[in-house]
Order: C-alpha cells, then sequence, then structure tokens
C-alpha cells in the first residue's frame, strides 16, 4: 500500500502527533508498504519511517504568490540531511512567531493563514506531481486543520482512487464554538465536510468515539495506541526517587505539574526523597522555569529524541500523566485520550494519574491495574507522599505492565489497523 500522511506538523517522534502516527504505522507489519507525508511547517521529520516528504509553509504561499511561483519542498529519508540547515533556520523563526500568536490569541492573524489555506493556490502542478509520484492508496490524518484538510480530501477524491481514514485525538469541533464568529462558520463547516467524506472514521478514546458517533452519526472505532513492552521488567528504585514527566505543558498542565513541584519541596525538607524531571519541548519562559523549578526538587530537563524519553521514563519510579483542573481547560481535553499514557503504561515503572474526575485520560487510567489516580486538587501533597510512604511502586509497575500486555500489545494493533486498511481498499469496510 502506498499510504500519505498529512499533517501541521512535521512527522517527529518527540511531537505528539509524530509519535502517536509512527506508534501505528512503524512496525514489522507495514515492512512492505510505502510512505509519504504532506506537512505544512518549517520542521525537520524525525522518525524510523523511509518516507517522501512534501513541504508548505503558508508564508511560502505568500512569498510565492509575490513571486509568482508557488512550491514545496521535496525530499525524501536518504536526503534529509541536505534540508537540515534550510529548515532548521526557518523553523526557529516559525517558532518565535507561532510563540507570539498563542499569547496573544490575534483571531485575525489566524483567520489570515487558514485564508492563504482556503485559497488553494498551493494545488499546483509541483503538489499535484507528488502525488501523482507517490500515488497515494490511503489518507491518514488527524481530523483537524480543516482549512487543509478539506482542500486536500477534495482534490484525492476527484483525482485518484485514494480511501481517507481520519483520526479524531482531540474534540476539535467542539472548539471551534470559542472563536471568533468570522471564523467560526467555515470552521466547523469545513470540519463536517472531513467527517462526511471520511472512508473510515477512528476516535482516540470511547469517549471520543461515542461523542463523535452521535454527533455526525457515522461509525467511529476507538484506536488506542500500542506499547512497546520489549524492555525487561524494573526490579529497583532509585534514591532519591524519580518523577518524571515527559510531555507538553499547555492547556494548564504547567499548574498542576508546579503543584506537583510544590508538594516534593515539601517532602524533601527533612532531606531528599524525591526529585521532578520535565521533560519538554514547549517553549521556556523565565515566569514558568520560576513556577517549574523548585530548588532542588524540581527541573526542566528541554526536550529528547523519543527513544531516549522511553529510556528515561524506563528508569523512573513514577511516571506522570497530568491534567488541568481549571473547567476551560477540562473541557478542551475532556474526550482526548494523550498519547502520553501510552508512553507511561510501556515504561515498566508506577504510573501517577493527576487531573479531574469526568475526563477521558483520567478514567482509563483508573481502569489500569497498579496505575494510582489523584482526581481532585486539594490532596495532591497527600497522595505523593503517601505514594512514597506505602513502597508498592514495584508491585504496581508490574501490575500496569501485565495490563499493558494484554490491552495494548504494539505489533498486535499494527497488524489490526493494516488489515483494516486492506478491507478498505477492497470495499469491504
Amino acid at each position: 500500500m502506498n499510504i500519505f500522511v498529512f499533517s501541521e506538523a512535521a512527522w517527529d517522534d518527540k511531537n505528539s502527533f509524530g509519535n502517536t502516527v509512527s506508534n501505528f504505522l512503524c512496525g514489522d507489519a507495514w515492512r512492505n508498504d510505502h510512505f509519504c507525508n504532506f506537512y505544512a511547517r518549517k520542521q525537520m521529520p524525525d522518525n524510523r519511517i523511509i518516507a517522501s516528504y512534501y513541504n508548505l509553509s503558508a508564508i511560502d504561499i505568500v512569498k510565492g504568490i509575490l513571486r509568482g511561483h508557488i512550491e514545496g519542498r521535496t525530499f525524501n529519508t536518504e536526503n534529509i540531511d541536505l534540508e537540515q540547515a534550510t529548515l532548521d533556520s526557518a523553523h526557529d523563526k516559525e517558532r518565535k512567531n507561532i510563540d507570539k500568536l498563542h499569547q496573544n490569541k490575534n483571531e485575525f492573524i489566524y483567520y489570515g493563514h487558514e485564508q492563504v489555506w482556503r485559497s488553494r493556490l498551493w494545488l499546483n502542478r509541483y503538489f499535484k506531481n507528488f502525488i501523482a509520484e507517490n500515488a497515494p492508496d490511503i489518507l491518514f490524518a488527524f481530523a483537524t486543520s480543516p482549512y487543509i484538510l478539506w482542500p486536500l480530501i477534495q482534490y484525492l477524491k476527484k483525482h485518484t482512487a485514494c480511501k481517507v481514514v481520519l483520526l479524531v485525538a482531540d474534540d476539535v469541533y467542539g472548539s471551534y464554538d470559542h472563536c471568533a464568529f468570522y471564523r467560526r462558520g467555515y470552521l466547523k463547516q469545513e470540519l463536517k465536510n472531513c467527517i462526511f467524506a471520511a472512508d473510515k472514521l477512528y476516535g482516540i478514546s470511547d469517549e471520543m468515539s461515542e461523542l463523535y458517533q452521535k454527533r455526525f452519526g457515522k461509525p467511529v472505532t476507538t484506536l488506542y495506541k500500542g506499547c512497546d513492552l520489549s524492555a525487561e521488567p524494573k526490579q529497583y528504585l532509585n534514591q532519591p526517587l524519580r518523577f518524571v514527566y515527559a510531555g507538553n505543558l499547555l492547556w494548564g498542565r504547567d499548574d498542576t505539574l508546579a503543584q506537583v513541584a510544590e508538594a516534593l519541596e515539601k517532602l524533601n525538607r527533612d532531606g531528599q526523597k524525591a526529585i521532578l524531571e520535565i521533560y519538554t519541548g514547549t517553549t521556556i519562559t523565565e515566569q514558568l522555569r520560576q513556577k517549574l523549578e523548585k530548588g532542588g526538587s524540581s527541573r526542566i530537563m528541554g526536550s529528547r529524541p523519543y527513544e531516549e524519553i522511553k529510556r528515561i521514563l524506563h528508569e523512573a519510579d513514577v511516571v506522570l500523566h497530568v491534567e488541568s483542573f481549571e473547567e476551560k481547560q477540562k473541557d478542551t481535553v475532556r474526550y482526548s485520550f494523550s498519547t502520553k499514557i501510552i508512553d507511561c503504561l510501556q515504561s515498566g515503572a508506577q504510573v501517577l494519574g493527576i487531573g479531574p474526575a469526568g475526563i477521558a485520560s483520567m478514567e482509563y487510567l483508573k481502569k489500569v491495574d497498579g496505575a494510582v489516580v489523584v482526581d481532585q486538587q486539594n490532596p495532591i501533597e497527600d497522595a505523593v507522599e503517601e505514594l512514597i510512604r506505602q513502597g508498592k511502586m514495584l508491585e504496581n509497575a508490574k501490575q500496569t505492565r501485565q495490563y499493558a500486555m494484554q490491552k495494548h500489545e504494539l505489533n498486535s494493533i499494527q497488524e489490526k489497523l493494516r488489515s483494516e486498511f486492506e478491507h478498505l481498499l477492497h470495499n469491504v469496510l
């Protein structure tokens, strides 16, 4: 099969999109398949897939309009190093602009960005050549960015026999209710168009699948990530204990981590019992650093390659999944299943979930043998102290590993997904 992956972010195992897609598509089940990726930010891919790439950003389109020549960068895994310097330099500039945009929430700029893509000027001979050369059988994308995804789906449906497979990873449709009125209408309509045009829909959690099946009247299948359980079970505890969080600091997660850091700082007053290490690619401001770094009890470690993150999580004593307790943030992540939960389950360490009851990720962790969940804001300090005092972390970790083997075995999930793609091509589904 020829599988065409669309994303705004680069296919990078260090980001949520890349981590998730590699989990589904990078394994022995797919060894005879061909991959290509069209993505829309000035970033370098970093994954284990052999693929062809077409990179085009909104800025590229605007510059192309001015010079009368819109052309994306085409490269593949073999010559990716030749693009490194150019894309890294462009990425630094783009990231600064994106950070400012998210801080200021200027909807007019979002609107302009979306109109550039909705113009369809990028669907030119260069893009068409990329599609023709890769002859996609399956389009796999997250159900988001409809200002790009809908024109793309329309083009593929008209000019190819490609089947469309979408994964609903976040309630993007619901989030558009909070957009300015001049954006809300077309964003919701075009995402709805994408949903109805999809030949197969997956949801990242049971709650998400149920929501979208009810909302759009189409079957939605839950697709959980698989666990890599190749590492041997951990047999020791560190001194001091290592609490590790690996993920972004968006949607109020920094506030919850700050409470964990404060709890450890109090527990360490009469001798260091535990430290918190935070691995993240999120831009760290001085204000954020002051919030999260508490003496010797909590440290921001920066970003790491995904394989290194897996090793760090395996060496940890407690791995954290956190969400915000704020009502606004709860609504944002209510139906989502964070990709980091699977990283926690496969780590071989004690899993500690901290976040409000009633959201998909916390309700799922409550089902996981050996995991500890704190779903009230006040007793975080008490819960952390009790976890350390009880000393059941290795025992709990073994129970969690058994659960992961039963529910999230990686090869089985990949083989099932590929089989469903094959059936889709032959109109069985």
